[in-house]
């Protein structure tokens, strides 16, 4: 071991604790990749087991192709052709369909299914389906359902739309079910009542018991035609483990990502952390420089320092996040128990791996530029008492002007991505962009940290506008300590941004195709079922639909046809009026498909003869009610006298639970014959929901990094006040007291975070307008949203985040006496 690496490792010994919150912020980003690999690991291992017994029992397994359209199941008799294969034991034959059931709690889809021997589910209430008209729920099917012992509930035929009745005679737990087991909404019946409910003749899947599952496989396969699959059992396991686990894999993917976000936030702490410490050691560099040792071994000694510092904080990242990792498993098994199987924990030698060198290349690769750039400083220029330590070159000049060529191409291209609508050139914008923001960050940054210190700052007197030029001291460093926080509050602010803005424009959309909250279709709804409607819980207006059939004559033929009339406050009702026919009282309107099947434009004249009468009207074309034909209440009264209601129209409060109240809805449409509910509102809701919870678990994910960021800035304000003693024990002597310390620190600290998240909201919202109507341009305008209240909550956070940041290293150079400070070499 050489002495200058002797000499490295005891700095690194001596200087430990500088290294600890950098470290931190290794061990987060390595902690949330290592419990990713883990948990994915873990998720998928038990899946496998799961549908490995799912199919242990078996040799082969016969399935309709993939592609066979004309029959998407086996017919009925296949079943008794596999069992007598010679090798064949015996056949589980399986029927099961999706269908549309009405239940307590409205419509609800559901797999009607007839299970298999082998894995029969445990009846832990009532019994099993005996008869076509019988049928068993799941636990998780009748809390969905509403629906208890005893309760019947009508059931949709796929094939013909016919409705069969079936009471639930039991309720049963199906266990870790790789398809039943994961929260799919499933009702057990025999293979008749399968049938009977959904309209299902033939098998879905049979699976065959036999001896050696080669041989069995091959038998079967030879005594079937060829329009079906036959795969042994094994691969029929490897094919279910592929389906079950696709989306974990996807979910591993995502994760990993927000895990290099934190990691390459940690990166910049570590760069920043290198650079201050190196920049303090200049003249014990020189030093050693100047008695002998070459450039390359100071290079490569400092570079086994951040070897070593990567090495230790990424074991501990590691063992960290299995610990995270067990926890979240341990939740999973007692939450999720209706839809996960049973998590085992599984640590493959990846999550052990990948997280560290993941670690130690991230800090190497931080630490590399701050070492070659202290590098260059001359011996006899770093041992000089006065002078500034700097190794200014080219490579600034040629970064920045690097920095402007990238925000050029980026920017360029996201005006494009918004234009043409194309994904994928936005995403590669935005990377670009913010690449070019971050390389010219030394210009601008300091420049916008005097802007908002010099309004920020002034209420604190003489502290505030310390902690301005000592902020704005080191470019390059204030704009590496922005650069960590304003990561993490761009892609907050853009994810906030991005939800609000596309909440907007899919709810335009929803509005449109769907302008009333809930639509009630009836044969011939009555006054008192059009009352009880607007009655039901969180219903705030109604507008009934009168219609009747008429006689619709043109200048060449004649058709019969409904007609409607949509009362005069319908635009109180719907949420977008313009999405619905405002026919004048001389009119009748079509839709284009309708008026072209009648040969009829726009303006052409046509009788309309009702009951009572007739009228004469001119041809507007435009989105008339359902499949009829708009007109004026007025007209509709003309020709007929007693028109029937066929339709109500509900608006729902704002702030209404939704659910709630189409249940409600939906009681009342159990009395209607032939009802069928629809609208807008829980499309509506289910789009905000899945926005939501989108926007909720991108924001935990995020979180990690602005931790990260924060604890950056701690870092460098630390170091740089062990860098300033003698300049803060020097002011202290002049008359600064301990508490104005601590106040310019706190307010260098909330400046820097300021600044970060200013630029990182209005980063974030340019990146999203950009990205929703990369996305959603083609189908509407997505004009830009502010979630000012998301917003505030940011910068409130980060301003308490700077806050905090500044206690330990305000308390610790309050702690330092002028004279001890001025005294210290």
């Amino acid at each position: 071991m050489s002495d200058v690496l002797r000499l490295t490792l005891a700095s690194l010994r001596h200087e430990s604790r500088r290294f600890l919150a950098p470290g931190l912020a290794v061990v987060l980003g390595v902690a949330f990749i290592a419990a990713t690999l883990v948990l994915t690991g873990t998720l998928q291992s038990s899946m496998r087991a799961s549908v490995a017994s799912h199919y242990e029992p078996y040799a082969s397994v016969i399935t309709p192709k993939e592609d066979a359209a004309d029959s998407p199941s086996l017919p009925s008799a296949s079943a008794d052709q596999v069992a007598a294969v010679d090798g064949v034991t015996s056949v589980d034959a399986v029927r099961e369909s999706w269908t549309m059931a009405r239940t307590p709690a409205g419509q609800r889809g559901a797999l009607v299914t007839t299970g298999t021997t082998s894995h029969a589910p445990e009846v832990i209430e009532g019994r099993a389906a005996r008869t076509p008209h019988e049928v068993t729920l799941s636990t998780a099917t009748a809390s969905s359902f509403g629906s208890r012992v005893g309760d019947e509930v009508t059931f949709t035929a796929a094939d013909d739309g016919s409705h069969a009745r079936a009471e639930v005679v039991g309720i049963v737990d199906v266990g870790d079910h790789p398809v039943y087991g994961s929260g799919t909404p499933v009702v057990f019946t025999t293979a008749a009542g399968v049938t009977d409910l959904t309209g299902l003749t033939g098998w879905t899947e049979i699976d065959v018991r036999g001896g050696d599952e080669v041989a069995t496989t091959q038998a079967v396969r030879d005594a079937l035609p060829r329009d079906v699959d036959v795969v042994s059992a094994t691969e029929a396991s490897d094919d279910l483990v592929g389906q079950v686990t696709g989306g974990t894999d996807m979910i591993g993917v995502l994760l990993t990502a927000f895990g290099a976000i934190a990691l390459f936030v940690s990166a910049i702490v570590i760069g920043n952390t290198f650079g201050i410490l190196l920049a303090r050691r200049a003249r014990e560099t020189a030093l050693l420089r100047a008695v002998g040792s070459t450039r390359g071994q100071v290079v490569r000694s400092t570079l086994v320092e951040a070897l070593v510092v990567g090495l230790v904080f990424s074991s501990v990242g590691v063992l960290v996040g299995i610990g995270l990792a067990s926890v979240l498993m341990a939740a999973g098994n007692a939450w999720a128990a209706d839809y996960l199987p049973t998590l085992v924990l599984d640590v493959p030698g990846t999550a052990l791996l990948l997280p560290v060198l993941a670690g130690v290349v991230v800090v190497v690769s931080a630490a590399l530029r701050p070492v070659i750039r202290s590098s260059r400083v001359a011996p006899l220029a770093a041992l000089r008492p006065d002078a500034a330590v700097t190794a200014r070159s080219r490579a600034g000049r040629l970064r920045i002007a690097f920095g402007v060529v990238l925000l050029v191409l980026g920017g360029s291209a996201l005006v494009a991505s918004a234009a043409i609508h194309q994904v994928l050139a936005g995403v590669l914008g935005g990377f670009v962009s913010f690449a070019g923001v971050l390389l010219v960050g030394s210009v601008f940054v300091p420049w916008l940290v005097r802007l908002v210190g010099a309004v920020a700052a002034r209420p604190f007197g003489p502290a505030g506008r310390l902690a301005v030029d000592n902020a704005v001291r080191n470019p390059a460093r204030v704009a590496g300590t922005t650069a960590a926080l304003l990561v993490g509050v761009t892609l907050v602010s853009m994810t906030a941004v991005g939800a609000a803005t596309a909440k907007s424009a899919l709810t335009d959309v929803i509005d449109a195709q769907y302008p009333a909250d809930v639509v009630l279709q009836g044969d011939d709804l009555t006054d008192d079922e059009a009352s009880r409607l607007a009655r039901v819980e969180g219903v705030a207006g109604d507008a009934a639909v009168a219609t009747t059939s008429v006689r619709v004559t043109g200048a060449s033929e004649r058709r019969d046809v409904q007609v409607a009339a949509l009362p005069r406050g319908i635009d109180d009702v719907v949420r977008d009026p313009a999405a619905v026919g405002h026919p004048a009282a001389d009119e009748v309107v079509l839709s284009e498909e309708q008026a072209l099947e009648a040969g009829l434009a726009s303006g052409d004249e046509v009788t309309v003869s009702g009951p009572r009468g007739r009228a004469d009207l001119t041809v507007a074309i435009g989105q008339p009610v359902g499949s009829g034909v708009l007109v004026d209440p007025t007209v509709l009264r003309e020709i007929d006298d007693s028109p029937h209601t066929a339709a109500v129209y509900l608006r729902l409060a704002d702030g209404a639970d939704v659910d709630r109240s189409v249940e409600g809805i939906h009681r009342v449409a159990a009395q209607v014959e032939g009802s069928q509910v629809g609208g807008g509102a829980q499309v509506r809701q289910a789009h905000t929901d899945a926005l939501d919870l989108a926007l909720g678990i991108v924001l935990a994910l995020l979180a990690i990094s602005v931790v990260i960021a924060v604890v950056g800035i701690a870092n460098t304000l630390s170091l740089s006040v062990i860098e300033r003693t003698r300049e803060s024990a020097l002011l202290r002597a002049l008359g600064l007291t301990r508490g104005q310390l601590r106040l310019m620190l706190a307010v260098e600290a909330v400046l820097l975070a300021l600044v970060g998240t200013l630029l990182g909201a209005a980063l974030g919202a340019g990146y999203a307008w950009v990205g929703v109507n990369a996305l959603l341009g083609e189908f509407t305008t997505a004009p830009l949203v502010l979630p000012w209240s998301q917003l505030a909550v940011v910068a409130v956070g980060a301003i308490l985040a700077g806050l905090l940041a500044s206690v330990l290293p305000a308390r610790r150079a309050a702690q330092v006496t002028p004279a001890a400070a001025l005294a210290a070499d």
